[in-house]
């Protein structure tokens, strides 16, 4: 009889370790959630203190120029306005004159994260593409985010792309702090796209946010207009 009296009691104390446990854990995931931390990076970051990255690799396009442009697609044919700089760290140039789209190939998704570094030394502007996409008459869709030193005494915008046309006007703007220097020195800019919210980053620093329903998914790619001189460098989508 004691036997099994005492056989009741460990049973008993494991289930109570058990919800102790869980009570524990579910604390532990509700305090992450509100500092905003992703479950999935928790387990990420643990399983590459085991060595293996590649398990929760969420990187959907990554090129640092270093080659050539095989991952790019203009879309209006204009690949002789882009070329590769010849130097010790190789950056992608848009040279030309008239605008162009270049696309990111295997770069499509929902929710997702572009960065690149980024400096124009003339001209009105470039725009980061995302959700992009060509639809049934062969034109381009999607959202551009812009900086834009011709628009408005140089603004940040977000753009939506219907049927191959920009509408007007752009469906968010946002202006740079006092003094901002538009040309001549590299930015990293990054563009977050979650849902229907897109923000963007300019070295770091929160500059735009605007929202749109229309377009789920879609690649990402650059875009630059009329005589603009641009040069980018490490550009990466990351899955969310």
């Amino acid at each position: 009889m004691k036997r099994f009296e005492f056989l009741g009691e460990r049973g008993q104390g494991l289930a109570e370790y058990a919800l102790l446990i869980t009570a524990v854990a579910l604390t532990a995931v509700g305090i992450m959630s509100l500092l905003g931390v992703q479950i999935g990076d928790v387990v990420c970051t643990a399983v590459a203190g085991f060595g293996d990255d590649g398990l929760c690799d969420s990187t959907l396009f990554a090129d640092d120029f270093g080659g050539t442009l095989s991952q790019w697609r203009s879309f209006y044919n204009r690949p002789q306005n882009w070329e590769i700089s010849d130097d010790d760290n190789p950056k992608l140039c848009h040279v030309g004159s008239g605008g162009d789209f270049l696309l990111a190939e295997n770069s499509s998704g929902n929710d997702y994260q572009i960065s690149t570094n980024a400096n124009i030394t003339t001209g009105n502007g470039y725009g980061i593409l995302f959700r992009a996409s060509e639809n049934e008459n062969g034109r381009l869709e999607g959202y551009t985010m812009q900086y834009d030193p011709g628009y408005g005494g140089g603004q940040f915008i977000l753009r939506k792309w219907v049927n191959g046309y920009e509408l007007w006007p752009p469906f968010a703007t946002a202006k740079p702090p006092a003094g901002f220097t538009w040309h001549g020195v590299e930015r990293q800019i990054v563009v977050d796209v979650q849902g229907n919210t897109f923000t963007t980053y300019v070295d770091g620093e929160k500059m735009l946010v605007g929202q749109d329903d229309s377009y789920s998914e879609g690649g990402a790619g650059l875009r630059t207009w009329s005589s603009s001189q641009a040069c980018f460098d490490d550009y990466t989508v990351k899955s969310h």
